[in-house]
């Protein structure tokens, strides 16, 4: 759970919007050691994410040329 917690603090933060009565609620009970960690994976899965899309829609778009 408290896993789930972090992926949420790491997400909103990234989004950068977030109120201040949840945001000291999720902190109050959040591993500090562990949040970088999570931070780190989640901005690499995006990057992945993203890279992927990318790299999709560049090669389709380069076949299409041809004709």
């Amino acid at each position: 759970m408290q896993l789930l917690s972090m992926i949420r603090i790491v997400l909103w933060s990234f989004f950068g919007i977030r109120k201040r009565s949840s945001h000291e609620a999720d902190f109050a009970k959040v591993n500090f050691i562990a949040l970088p960690f999570v931070a780190v994976i989640i901005a690499v899965v995006i990057w992945a994410v993203l890279f992927g899309a990318v790299h999709l829609l560049a090669g389709s778009a380069s076949t299409a040329q041809g004709f």
